[in-house]
């Protein structure tokens, strides 16, 4: 169904001036608008549009992986990979970028922007493949063949930004394996330790009124929520999606051709909505009828770019959640420009990335807001996530 668009107020409000971290490109932007909802079945796709930036658009990570432009190395340790830019373009790793190979499948933890011929860095990431720590058949071990999907799964999302040092080298050490130590991620959303002190891990001081009684592994939760999309999905097809080459592997899952049918029909739905006017910059979805996530881009060419997997990654969530009557549970505008202007007023804080990059976040109640700018400053990508 198309709605109406609606102004909203800027996504930034004047208030936030106060804070100490400053949002560059999005309060420069113009006031956004709100278009939709566009559904299918169970899914709510929101567009916003607004200001779009000029200049080149980086690859993205599965372009530059096809393209042979960048190589993601395989380094033994569970919780850190090494991705390297032998061409001449900016390349866009993007949270959730799920990638293939190795000795075993791994997702990104933040969205960053690899400038050119980079040599090797270190990125952080997640097993989204339990069990396996070799090659897999005839793949090449030591590097990535590919990253055609992104992560599935708010919660996981939600786990994989918890690490306190996402985009750098992992932290702590514990299990070994027999190709080194698998790195155990800590968590900073306010999900370990006790109201008074830190707990045993160095984790700062939960919220009494969210956090769990004992300590989170992020990496233990996304590996829960793997098992859990996978549980999903099996259930609302009707067969397993688990690939008999690797029955944990959450890309091979992925693959399976009777989901790549039901997501068909989503994207058959609601691509199109996203690919008609050149000023939408991200969108928001719902499913359900409530609120999931958003995202949001520096310009429509990088959005465009992205559309597809991100539209493949929200009809596979909502694939795997048991419907309901989408015309009595949609979502308004008003609830969603709701959404976005809690997540501009949460608390901030700020943590490094690569070459002088920074994942900025504003932490609220319902909702978490992350964004990723460059050294200068300059906005790449903006994932606001409901806490629900």
């Amino acid at each position: 169904m198309l709605g109406n668009s609606q102004t909203i107020l800027p996504l930034l409000l004047a208030s936030t001036a106060s804070f100490a971290i400053a949002w560059p490109a999005l309060g420069r932007a113009a006031d956004y608008k709100i278009s939709g909802p566009h559904s299918h079945e169970n899914l709510s796709i929101f567009l916003l549009h607004g200001h779009s930036a000029d200049g080149p658009v980086p690859l993205t990570l599965e372009e530059a992986l096809d393209k042979g432009a960048v190589k993601v190395h395989e380094t033994g340790t569970v919780g850190e990979l090494e991705i390297e830019n032998l061409g001449a373009e900016g390349v866009l790793v993007h949270a959730g970028d799920i990638v293939k190979g190795g000795w075993q499948d791994r997702v990104v933890g933040a969205t960053m922007i690899m400038k050119p011929k980079s040599g090797r860095l270190p990125v952080s990431v997640f097993c989204v493949e339990s069990g396996r720590w070799s090659g897999r058949g005839a793949e090449d071990a030591e590097v990535f063949a590919s990253a055609k999907a992104m992560m599935p799964s708010r919660e996981a999302k939600l786990a994989m930004k918890a690490r306190r040092d996402v985009g750098a080298v992992p932290p702590t050490a514990s299990e070994p394996s027999a190709a080194g130590p698998i790195r155990e991620p800590e968590n900073e959303l306010g999900t370990a330790g006790s109201a008074q002190e830190p707990d045993r891990r160095g984790d700062l001081p939960r919220d009494p009124r969210r956090a769990p009684e004992r300590p989170v592994n992020p990496q233990a939760e996304v590996w829960r929520s793997v098992s859990e999309i996978q549980a999903a999905l099996s259930g609302r097809l009707g067969s397993s999606v688990a690939s008999a080459t690797s029955e944990t592997s959450l890309q091979l899952a992925l693959e399976n051709e009777k989901l790549a049918e039901a997501q068909k029909r989503y994207l058959v739905a609601l691509e199109a909505a996203g690919e008609t006017e050149s000023d939408v910059v991200g969108y928001v979805f719902a499913i359900n009828g409530k609120i999931n996530s958003a995202d949001i881009y520096a310009s429509n060419a990088l959005f465009r770019k992205l559309w597809p997997r991100l539209l493949k990654a929200a009809a596979t969530e909502a694939i795997g959640v048991e419907k309901a009557l989408p015309k009595t549970l949609e979502p308004t505008v008003a609830a969603v420009e709701e959404f976005l202007a809690a997540a501009s007023a949460g608390k901030p804080s700020e943590r490094p990335l690569i070459d002088g990059q920074r994942l900025e976040t504003r932490e609220a109640d319902r909702v978490v807001d992350f964004v990723t700018l460059t050294a200068s400053g300059d906005f790449v990508h903006r994932n606001v996530l409901a806490r629900h």
